[in-house]
């Protein structure tokens, strides 16, 4: 019977989560702070670029930083709400408590982050339906990010590019250099492509710093500060190409 529901679901777009540990999926989804949606227990949610991500999963918790620096909802503590996390292809939902909000102040002319930390969800399941788009770059693309400091003229560093979507990028930085990217701190990044995706300067905003498999480096997430719709719509474009693409 467990064979046949399962294979209705794949049917219909939804895959159960349970033969992986829901704290491996979320372990993950923190690696990459993965871009979350909330809503009120009973109304299905999708994960909202204009909500929140995940910042850190401690114990049994999730710390969800919120992206618009204030909360556009009410979330009150004990409250019951929907949670959908973004993945690579569709998202995970789940059901979880609001436990209490937190606050704190980032780097020097940074705005002051706030956040929640709700329960981890019992279960997940996972839909299989594109919400955001990001798309690995280093073969395909292959690019480099300048970063500066304004009020410096000069780039701080050459970056790699890990990846882009359309809410920001992963870049690969020197070890050397990562203690000046400091959680909530702001940069203008200039990136040239000479594919399908528009060449663009900007301003972002550092939200992660991981481990990288790189030798000497470490991977810095950067998140747009402000719509960035020529680059959604080309993003968007390639990843249906790429996912179109016969089989080698």
């Amino acid at each position: 019977m467990r064979v046949w529901f399962k294979n209705i679901a794949a049917m219909l777009g939804v895959d159960d989560a349970d033969e992986r540990s829901v704290r491996e999926i979320l372990g993950a989804a923190a690696q990459r702070s993965a871009i979350v949606g909330l809503s009120p227990s009973g109304i299905d949610v999708c994960p909202d670029p204009d909500c929140c991500m995940i910042d850190a999963v401690k114990g049994d918790t999730i710390s969800l930083a919120w992206i618009g620096g204030t909360p556009r909802v009410e979330l009150t503590p004990g409250a019951r709400f929907q949670i959908a996390i973004a993945t690579s292809r569709g998202f995970h939902r789940g059901e979880t408590t609001i436990l209490s909000r937190w606050a704190e102040q980032g780097a020097p002319g940074s705005r002051r982050r706030v956040g929640f930390l709700v329960s981890i969800p019992p279960t997940l399941t996972h839909v299989q339906r594109r919400n955001s788009h990001r798309v690995p770059v280093a073969f395909d693309l292959a690019p480099v990010a300048q970063l500066f400091a304004p009020p410096l003229a000069d780039p701080i560093c050459n970056a790699p590019i890990v990846d882009l979507s359309d809410i920001g990028l992963r870049v690969r930085v020197p070890s050397a250099l990562a203690e000046q990217f400091v959680s909530g701190q702001r940069f203008v990044v200039k990136a040239n492509f000479v594919t399908a995706i528009p060449s663009f300067k900007t301003t972002v905003e550092v939200v992660r710093i991981a481990a990288s498999k790189a030798q000497d480096s470490r991977v810095v997430g950067l998140r747009f500060t402000e719509s960035m719709e020529e680059l959604t719509r080309a993003i968007r474009a390639l990843d249906l190409r790429r996912s179109t693409r016969p089989a080698a």
